[in-house]
């Protein structure tokens, strides 16, 4: 049987990889049989492309795919969610972070003037008519590491999507995305893609979408 090839649009390039390639990836990651046989292979292409192009590393989505395993406990991103709206009604959504989110979660932090009040509040002329090293380190720390500490404390920290679905009381993983991907899209490449490997999957979203 002739393997199977995936083309990956993206900006400005093409990526091709098979499902041996596929195989070939996923066996380099330490996760259980027992989880693994519940992992699409469009989750690991979305791994693959993640990792080859955008420097995501597989581990912190398995990470992820383990807190669910093991109930969430003590999460840093936000809780586990089902999609409520069609056509991915019925579908639920994980957060999975990475240092490459670090910016995006900053920026969260620190909007609605609360970064011009910080610099404000830091580097206020009334502690000291000069500004001084350790007040710049304090800047430097509540600008930077403040912020993804208390997102993380708080359960917020947010990154991209792990899709996927519940059946017979166990998660089936479906795919990563972007929040940006939109859900037609999203909901396109699990219809074409997953019932492959869970054919409860085609059942599952045409209740949904009924």
């Amino acid at each position: 049987m002739s393997s199977r090839i995936y083309t990956v649009s993206l900006k400005g390039s093409e990526v091709k990889v098979t499902d041996d390639q596929l195989s070939e990836f996923a066996a380099m990651y330490i996760v259980s049989d027992e989880i693994r046989n519940r992992i699409s292979e469009l989750l690991w292409l979305d791994l693959y492309i993640f990792d080859l192009k955008f420097g995501v590393g597989p581990d912190d989505v398995l990470r992820e795919i383990k807190n669910l395993e093991s109930g969430e406990a003590d999460p840093q991103t936000k809780p586990a969610s089902q999609f409520s709206r069609k056509p991915l009604k019925g579908l639920w959504h994980k957060h999975f972070f990475s240092a490459h989110f670090v910016p995006h979660n900053i920026s969260n932090a620190l909007k609605g003037g609360v970064l011009e009040k910080l610099v404000n509040k830091v580097l206020d002329p009334s502690k000291s008519p000069i500004i001084t090293k350790e007040m710049i380190s304090e800047l430097s720390h509540r600008v930077v590491h403040e912020p993804i500490e208390d997102r993380a404390n708080d359960n917020k920290l947010t990154g991209e999507w792990i899709v996927f679905a519940k059946h017979n009381q166990k998660n089936y993983y479906l795919c990563c995305n972007t929040h940006n991907a939109g859900d037609q899209m999203i909901f396109d490449r699990i219809e074409s893609h997953c019932p492959r490997d869970f054919p409860f999957v085609s059942a599952l979203l045409a209740s949904a979408n009924a």
